[in-house]
C-alpha cells in the first residue's frame, strides 16, 4: 500500500503540474532583488503548490499575491547569500538538491501519467458509486449532550432539565467536552456507528425533543443526551466530497500505476546489515497479485 505521504504528495503535484496555463501576463515583472527580477509566475507556482484548502479559504487574493510575493524576496536574498557562501560545492547541499530534484521529476511524472485517470468524469463515477451504495433506509440524528466527570452532577442537570432550565445554557456553561460546549453541546448528525456504543444507543432511542432520563456512561464520563432531529441518511452533496473523492481516485490510480512498474522491475531488498531480504522478491510478486484479486 502506498504512503498516505506519497499519495499527499502526489495529489499536490497533480494539482500544480496538471492545472491550467499561468494567466497571460506571467512575464510580468513583480520584484527586483539587487537588480534580479522576480516574474508574477515564479509567485503564481508558489501559489499552486499550496494546498487547495489554503487558496479557496483566502478572502483577500490580494493579500495572498503580496505574502508570496514577499516570500520569493526572502527566498531571492536566502539563495543569495547562500551561494557567496559557497554552500552550493558542499557535498551534503549536492545530495539535497539531487534529491530535490528527483522528486520533482517524480512529480512531473505523476502528473503526466494519472492526468488522463483523475478526471472529472472519473471523480463523478466515484461519487455516484458513493450515492447508489449508501443504506436507503438509515438514519441519523442531530444531537447534544452535556459531559460532566461524575454521576451526580449528570443527575443534577437532569433534575434542572425537567423543571425548564436551557439545555445550551448549561451545555456552555458545565459540558467538559469545550468543542461542542461552545455550540450548546451540539455535536450534529451523526449515524449509530459514528459515536461510541452507548452514547449512540442512547440517542437513537430518544424522540427528538427529549432527553435522557438518567446518565449514559462512557469511556469519556456522563454524558445527558438531548436529541433535535431524526431522518434518514441523505447523500453528501458533490461539491463537499469532491476533493476527497478526486484524491481516492488518484490514490487508486498510483496504486495501479506502481504496481505495474513493479510487475516489470526485479526488486532485491536488503537489511540494514546490507544483507538480502529471504523471500523479498517473493513478497514483492504478493504484492503486486493483490489489487487483481479485488
Amino acid at each position: 500500500m502506498l504512503s498516505r505521504f506519497m499519495i499527499t504528495t502526489a495529489f499536490a503535484a497533480f494539482l500544480t503540474f496538471g492545472s491550467q496555463a499561468l494567466a497571460q501576463n506571467e512575464e510580468a515583472v513583480v520584484a527586483k532583488v539587487n537588480g534580479k527580477e522576480i516574474k508574477l509566475k515564479e509567485v503564481q507556482r508558489l501559489e499552486k503548490a499550496l494546498p487547495p484548502q489554503v487558496i479557496n479559504g483566502a478572502k483577500d487574493k490580494d493579500k495572498l499575491f503580496t505574502t508570496l510575493r514577499d516570500q520569493m524576496i526572502d527566498i531571492t536574498l536566502i539563495t543569495e547569500e547562500a551561494d557567496k557562501a559557497g554552500l552550493d560545492k558542499d557535498p551534503e547541499v549536492q545530495k539535497a538538491i539531487e534529491q530535490a530534484a528527483q522528486q520533482v521529476r517524480v512529480q512531473a511524472f505523476l502528473s503526466k501519467s494519472l492526468k488522463n485517470f483523475v478526471t472529472d468524469a472519473a471523480v463523478k463515477a466515484r461519487y455516484d458509486k458513493l450515492v447508489a451504495d449508501m443504506p436507503k433506509d438509515e438514519m441519523e440524528v442531530k444531537a447534544r449532550h452535556v459531559l460532566v466527570k461524575d454521576e451526580s452532577a449528570a443527575k443534577k442537570i437532569i433534575e434542572d432539565l425537567k423543571k425548564g432550565a436551557d439545555f445550551l445554557k448549561i451545555a456552555r456553561e458545565q459540558s467538559i467536552d469545550k468543542a461542542s460546549a461552545q455550540e450548546g453541546g451540539d455535536v450534529g448528525y451523526f449515524r449509530k456507528g459514528d459515536m461510541v456504543k452507548e452514547f449512540a444507543d442512547a440517542a437513537f432511542a430518544l424522540v427528538p425533543g427529549k432527553i435522557t432520563e438518567s446518565p449514559v456512561k462512557t469511556q469519556f464520563g456522563w454524558h445527558v443526551i438531548k436529541v433535535d432531529d431524526k431522518r434518514k441518511v441523505k447523500a453528501p452533496k458533490f461539491e463537499e466530497v469532491q476533493e476527497q473523492l478526486k484524491a481516492a481516485v488518484l490514490e487508486e490510480s498510483m496504486l495501479k500505476l506502481v504496481t505495474s512498474l513493479r510487475d516489470k522491475a526485479k526488486i532485491e531488498r536488503f537489511n540494514q546489515e546490507g544483507k538480502p531480504e529471504i523471500g523479498g522478491e517473493k513478497k514483492e510478486e504478493k504484492k503486486a497479485e493483490e489489487p487483481a484479486k479485488k
